[in-house]
This record gives structure tokens, sequence and C-alpha cells, in this order.
């Protein structure tokens, strides 16, 4: 029924205009395309209203009248829309459109009414509207076209070009349809509903209506998406339907010559054995019709989508990050669509994420590094991804992002990226894939970045099971150590015993300078058994026995053992504890040995005095894989020589000293210890002013 489909035209672009400023009503872009939709949905209402009930004419005018706004509303939302959310519209053209517009449905009402002369359906009121209608919406493509010669951004062009083939099909259609039923001749006899149905609507079916509803749901979803959908994909979705429903009629078509023989029931099971097997036939061939249609409109998208196909197979197999590196990255670059990717990930000891590994030739030299804050917060707000395109036409519409958003940009520029996607595990970023696009490409389209979307939570997914592979084969290295360590230990501490024993007869006996480079050997041996034993502290299995301890307890009795030394004398050391701290479960022996060591370090740090303060706080963890978990805060804070950033980084490396008679195990033991806690222990530290020492111990056990 030909009613039946402009009431459905009717129905969806009234709920397009209703839904669209629902979500935003401050949006102006929104609520011009609901002007828009409701205008659209106004005229098919009046010729619905026409084709059901002719004779009473009051469908018509109302068509008509409604029909008259259209030019209006539609430069109006080409102008705001392509102009920007914060920008005026300016066209000098929308104002006469506006003003006009009512006296254009007057005179339109007044002729229909009035004018005695008709042709075929048409009269004066028909031309008078044809020709400020089409005129009015040749004025809004014309305008289009100029922002696409305007448009610095090629995907935007490229947009364009899909929105002005869509409109002007829908608007061509719509007036072959009005120049078709012109020429059709009126009937005075009395005719069934379809018949006079058919003979109102004239000899074209309504495809200005089923392209001018198609075309109002494309620009819903630019603007619901804040970007120029890749029509592509949904083009091919539609020519895939379109040629099957062809088949569909078909198959119908040779099962209704069998409803007019002698048997309509061959007819009927004809029709029913086709129509199941059309069925069972349609999602291997939507699937290849999709392909075919999308890969001869896009070919660059067939080959990204074969790419993509590739990843996701081989993503499974990856048990290494060199073999993530190889899964991902080479295949995006050896397809020719993507040419360059690079693969960033948290780095823990330098508290930022790190370029791991990059593939392809960039437009320069990929960031090496990229700070947590602000980049990453986009991705804890929920964004699947950032496009770059999508940025830019943010930035021009939302001045009140427009700073953060352009920051996030110039890091993607630094990175060589067109569009990054986050490597999530539930609210934890792990780290991102930064992807360049072809300089003359048309961009990553929606259904691509939500492929790539899920690609990157799979790889995360990798990321973590690599990072728990790696935590195991540690362990285990450490025991095959520590087996080791231990019989290590006790062979070499058999022969120092008789070394520093010799040595303690010798010193006995002698004087002067020989007697000094005895006693020489007597201190070594005993620095030599430290190391030792230290080491095997370091290489043995640690197990810790944790029970409930108030913060307060650990920092005043570790800083009153520290003050009783000898080395503390010349030091003022200060107890900062913030009150009602909750207790925390640790191995109490072993944190006052951390702390106890990172006093005495601190206290080396400051020859010629100072001041060593332990602070205890409320925080949280650090570390992205934390999740931001609470965590109690323990800081040993001197005012010594600090440490220079080239020593920083191999701070906690085992055997690794800035002091003389130092072992370099002792931040490596404490290091092990905080981790065995799951909790962090990090440095910051300036050359001349001091470091600061600082281990977060959660408040919940895992």
């Amino acid at each position: 029924m030909i009613v039946l489909l402009y009431a459905l035209a009717t129905v969806g672009s009234g709920a397009l205009g209703i839904r669209a400023p629902l979500a935003d009503r401050e949006d102006p872009v929104r609520r011009r395309f609901a002007v828009l939709a409701l205008t659209v949905a106004m005229t098919w209402l009046g010729w619905t209203i026409h084709l059901m009930v002719p004779e009473l004419r009051v469908g018509k005018l109302i068509n008509g009248a409604a029909a008259t706004f259209l030019p209006f509303s539609l430069l109006g939302f080409v102008v705001q829309f392509f102009g920007g959310r914060d920008n005026a519209p300016s066209e000098p053209r929308l104002a006469p459109l506006g003003g006009l517009a009512p006296f254009v449905a007057i005179a339109y009402v007044a002729a229909e009414l009035f004018a005695p002369w008709r042709f075929g359906q048409a009269g004066g009121g028909d031309l008078i509207l044809g020709l400020w209608v089409f005129g009015g919406v040749a004025i809004s493509l014309r305008r289009l076209w100029q922002r696409h010669q305007e448009s610095p951004q090629r995907v935007e062009r490229a947009r364009i070009r899909y929105l002005l083939v869509l409109a002007s099909a829908a608007v061509g259609f719509t007036l072959l349809e009005a120049v078709a039923r012109a020429w059709t001749p009126g009937s005075n006899e009395a005719v069934s509903f379809f018949t006079r149905e058919g003979l109102v609507q004239g000899a074209i079916p309504p495809l200005g209506a089923l392209l001018t509803t198609t075309l109002l749901y494309f620009l819903y979803q630019m603007i619901s998406l804040y970007r120029l959908l890749d029509l592509t994909e949904i083009f091919a979705r539609v020519g895939a339907v379109s040629i099957a429903a062809l088949i569909l009629v078909l198959l119908d078509s040779l099962s209704a010559v069998s409803l007019l023989g002698p048997y309509p029931t061959h007819g009927f099971f004809q029709a029913f054995v086709g129509s199941v097997l059309f069925l069972l036939a349609w999602d291997p061939l939507r699937t290849q019709l999709e392909r075919w249609l999308g890969g001869a409109l896009n070919p660059r998208g067939l080959v990204l989508a074969d790419a993509l196909r590739d990843v996701e197979m081989a993503l499974p197999r990856a048990i290494s990050i060199p073999g993530l590196c190889n899964a991902v990255l080479d295949r995006f670059v050896a397809s020719g669509r993507i040419p360059a990717a690079a693969l960033y990930l948290w780095d823990e000891e330098r508290r930022l994420y790190r370029l791991v590994s990059e593939r392809g030739a960039g437009r320069h030299p990929a960031l090496l590094h990229v700070a947590r804050q602000p980049f990453v917060d986009g991705f804890l707000e929920g964004a699947p991804a950032y496009v770059r395109v999508d940025l830019e036409r943010q930035i021009r519409r939302d001045a009140r992002t427009a700073v953060e958003l352009q920051r996030r940009m110039e890091v993607m520029e630094g990175m060589n990226a067109d569009v990054v996607v986050p490597l999530k595990s539930g609210e934890l970023v792990l780290g991102w894939l930064a992807l360049a696009d072809e300089p003359d490409s048309d961009g990553f389209s929606e259904e691509e970045t939500t492929r790539l979307a899920r690609i990157a939570i799979q790889a995360a997914g990798t990321v973590e099971n690599i990072h728990g592979f790696d935590e195991l084969k540690e362990e285990h290295r450490l025991s095959a150590l520590g087996t080791m360590a231990a019989g290590l230990a006790h062979e070499i501490r058999n022969p120092l015993a008789g070394i520093r024993g010799a040595a303690q007869y010798l010193d006995s006996s002698r004087g002067g300078s020989d007697g000094e480079m005895v006693r020489v050997i007597v201190d070594e041996t005993d620095r030599l058994n430290r190391i030792v034993s230290q080491f095997l502290d370091y290489a043995r299995q640690l197990r810790v026995t944790p029970s409930r301890v108030e913060p307060k307890d650990l920092v005043v009795s570790t800083a009153r053992a520290l003050a009783a030394t000898g080395v503390a004398a010349h030091v003022r050391i200060v107890e900062d504890v913030e009150p009602d701290l909750p207790t925390i479960e640790v191995d109490v022996d072993k944190l006052r040995q951390v702390l106890l060591n990172l006093g005495q370090n601190g206290l080396h740090a400051m020859p010629h005095g100072g001041t060593l303060t332990f602070r205890a706080r409320k925080g949280s963890l650090a570390d992205p894989r934390s999740r931001a978990r609470p965590a109690v805060e323990l800081s040993i804070e001197d005012t010594g020589v600090g440490i220079t950033p080239e020593d920083l980084d191999k701070l906690f490396v085992p055997f690794f000293t800035t002091r003389h008679d130092g072992t370099g195990l002792g931040l490596a033991i404490s290091q092990r210890i905080v981790q065995a806690h799951r909790g962090e222990l990090d440095v910051q530290s300036e050359a001349g002013k001091g470091s600061v020492f600082t281990v977060r111990l959660p408040l919940t056990a895992d």
C-alpha cells in the first residue's frame, strides 16, 4: 500500500526529529535537525491524508504548506552543521527563505482553492510550490557543494560527496514523481481505494519519500556520532539488501504464476519452499554481497578488513611482546593500508607509557614516551578510540574542550597516529595501538574503528597473559637462583671464616703498617660476608607473614631506631603522621627492614647534616594496573646530595651502588619485599636537593 509507505516515512521522520534534541537540548545542530525532520514529517503526513481522502483536499494543503518551509529548514541545518556548533549561521540567503516561506504558503493555498485551471492533477499552486521548493533545495545543495570545495579535510570532502549523491537522488526522484503526477489525468469514476491511491500518486512509486527518510537517518547518524559517517559500509548493506529483495521478488513472482493455475495450493507451496531456501542462503549471500559491493566502493576498506581478520587470527598465538608486535604491527603495515603502526605500553619503572615497537614509515620519528595524564583521560571516561577526524570536528564545534582536545591531537601527531585505540582491561589502560592513515585516504570508518577497538581489547588480554607468564618465569628463576645461592654461600663462607680467623691471629702479633693491612683484610672479609648474606636474602624465595599494624607504630619505631645510631647524631629526624590512618596488613619485620634501609640511605646521603622526615599519609597505588586502589603511603625524605638522573634509572638494579662500602642489594631487596605486599616503591630525587623514597601499601588484599 502506497499510503502505508508514506505513513512509515512520516513516523520515521517524526521520530528522528523528536529524538535528536533529547540527547542534548543545548546543541543548535540538533535543534536545526529537529526542525528539518519535523518539517519533512509534516509534509509526508499531509500527503498521506491526501492519498486516503483526496476529495477533502485538506491533506494536499497541509502537504504543500509544510513543504514551503523545507528550503529554509534544510539550508539552516546545512549552514549550522558545517559551520560548527558554536558558530552562528552566516548565510545571506537563509533569512529571505525563512521570511518569504509563510507568504509562499499562503499563495499556494489561495491558488489551490481559487485557481480555476488545472493540468492533469497539477494546478497553479503546484507550479508555485514546485518552483519555490526545488529552487530553494537547489540553493542548499549548492551551499553543500561550496563547503565541499572549501573544506581542507579530505575525509569531510569524501563524506559530503556521498551526501550530495543521496540528497540529489532524493530531490531528483521527488521531482520526477511530481512531473509524472502532473501528466496523470484525474478520474471521476468510482474506483477502489487501491486504484485511487495509485492514480493520486502517479506512475512513479514513492522513491522520493524512501530516499528522503534515508537521508534524514544518515544525517541523524552524523550528528549523533559527532562525525561525518562513512557511508560506504551502509551503501554496501543497502545494496546487498536491495539485490536480495529483487531475488525474493523474482521468486515470489514465479510462484504467483502458479496461483493462476487450476490448483493455487501449488503456488503457495512453491512460495513457501522458495522463501525457506532464500532464508537459508541469506547469511552467506549477504556477507559475500557486502564484501563485493564494499570492495567496489571502497577497495582500501576491503584491504583493511582482510588485515583485521588476519590480526584476529594471529593474536591468540602471541606469547611474548615481540610476538604481539609481529602479530599486529607487521600485519597492519604489510597490508599497505596503514603506512605506520606503533605499540605503547605502560612502563612501571619510569611511570609512563613507552614506545615498545613501531613499524612502517611515519611522518617523523615517533615519541618514545607519553605521560599518563592527561592523554589517557578520554579512555578512562569511556572513549573507545581517538580518531583524528573526530577530534578536529569537536575542536571546531565545542570551544569548552578545544584546548584539551588540541593537546591530545598534538600527542597523536607526535606518534604519527590518525587513530589511537586503547589496550584496556576493565578500567585499566595498559597501553594503546597508534595507527597512521594514508595521505589520500578517506579515513577510518565507524565499523573499522569498532573492529580496531575489539582487536585492542583482545591484545590487552594477550599483554596481561604475557605479564603473568613473565612473573611466573621470574619466580622460577629466583627459586633456581636461591637454590644455587644457598650452596654457593656455604662454599664461600667456610673459606671466609678461615681467612678472617687467620687475619685476626696475625693482627694480634703485628703492629704499624702491617697491622693496619691485616685489619683491612678483616674488614673486607666482613664486607664480603655481608654481600653473600644479602645475595642469599635476595635470591631466596620471599615469604611474608602478614599481621595487622598501625602505620604510626612502624614510622615511630623506625625513626627512633635510627635516632639511636651514632650516624644520626648530626641529623634532625622528623615524624609527620596523618591522624586516623587505617591499619595495614603486612609482615612487620620485613617492612621495618625496608624502612630502616631507606632511612640509613638517607642518613648516608647527608654527611654534613640535614633533616630526615618520615611521613605517613593516605593515598592510592599509582600503577594503572592497580586500578587506583586505596593505599597508605610511607615516605622517607632527606635533604642530602640527591641522585643524578643517570643513577636514578639504575637504582633498583642488583649490585648497583653509589657508595664505596655498599653492596648494591639493599634497594633491590626492599623493592622485592614491597612488591611481595602488592605495593609500590618509587623514588623522586634531584641532585643537590635531596631524595624522597615512597612506599605505597594497599589497604585491601587481592
